[in-house]
């Protein structure tokens, strides 16, 4: 079976080349943001997040982990007010 692209590097460059060519932009911010909506979707209201913020420790860190436990933190006490409000 032969791969269309030979490194991920070359998958990468053409990815960000469609998404150029299309006039999409997606920013760190905007990652992050679809990120925390993940953990929140994924985890709400009684599943556990902890081991899904250890692996982000362990691969991109502790300044990231906890900029992203305290986002959905914020995000998650939002949509259990929302719920809340709502029933």
């Amino acid at each position: 079976m032969n791969d269309l692209f030979a490194t991920i590097e070359e998958a990468k460059d053409e990815r960000r080349a469609i998404q150029m060519a299309d006039g999409i932009e997606t920013t760190a911010d905007e990652l992050h943001r679809c990120e925390v909506q993940s953990v929140i979707r994924r985890y709400f209201p009684d599943g556990d997040p902890k081991p899904f913020f250890a692996d982000v420790e362990k691969f991109r860190g502790k300044v990231a982990a906890d900029k992203l436990r305290a986002d959905c933190r914020v995000a998650w006490a939002a949509h259990r007010d929302e719920i809340a409000g709502k029933a």
